[in-house]
């Protein structure tokens, strides 16, 4: 979120989830700046009645931060959003099939840490047609993407040390070579350095669109933190 444009933060997370240590690093980050921070757990047994009143609970902070599920995300229908600035985990959210009540849509940002479908399309289509042609099924098209890009670095990487298999070669080479590649699947670029495990840094944040336009709407450029 924009320095300076936090205000008052309240995080919503479910107990045992993968959004709690989302949650915990950005409560840690925030109050580091000096940001106030309501953090509200639900458990991870509650019912849709826990994350409801969760949610209103927050009807005075000026920023919501909801690391939840489809399941939890949909019972905001019961709830009206908040007047402050909405955001949502992407990954948790399912990205590209993420829904959300029509009254909350226009006021949630979207973390969406790939390239826009229309801009990799090309790149992620090069995966899919190796696997036409090999007849495997496409059942969950980033995972799948995602590996035959990794598997795809290792390999070329593994073809240019001749003989010298060396796991710290291996990852220097690696780490120099992948800044070059072209096909880079879902991400718009790859980088790495010494001690980087992350070869994607950025991401979007997006709107959803309204039905019968484009489903995804950039807030603004690529952006890295």
């Amino acid at each position: 979120m924009p320095a300076g444009s936090a205000g008052r933060v309240r995080i919503v997370y479910r107990a045992g989830d993968v959004g709690e240590s989302g949650a915990r690093a950005l409560a840690a980050r925030l109050q580091a700046q000096d940001i106030a921070v309501d953090s509200r757990s639900v458990a991870h047994d509650a019912g849709a009645r826990a994350v409801v009143d969760a949610v209103r609970s927050a009807a005075k902070a000026d920023t919501l931060v909801l690391w939840l599920r489809p399941g939890d995300l949909a019972v905001l229908a019961a709830v009206p959003p908040p007047a402050g600035q909405v955001y949502l985990s992407g990954g948790m959210a399912n990205l590209d099939v993420a829904t959300l009540p029509s009254a909350w849509a226009e006021h949630a940002l979207i973390s969406y840490p790939v390239d826009l479908p229309e801009q990799r399309r090309v790149r992620v289509d090069y995966a899919l047609a190796w696997f036409r042609i090999r007849r495997l099924p496409v059942v969950a098209e980033q995972v799948q993407v995602d590996t035959h890009l990794a598997c795809g670095l290792v390999a070329e990487t593994i073809k240019h040390m001749v003989d010298a298999f060396i796991p710290d070669y291996l990852v220097e080479r690696l780490e120099d070579s992948v800044g070059h590649r072209v096909i880079t699947g879902y991400y718009p670029r790859l980088a790495l350095g010494p001690n980087q495990r992350i070869a994607s840094k950025g991401g979007y944040l997006v709107h959803l669109g309204p039905a019968g336009g484009p489903r995804l709407i950039p807030a603004g450029d690529w952006m890295t933190p």
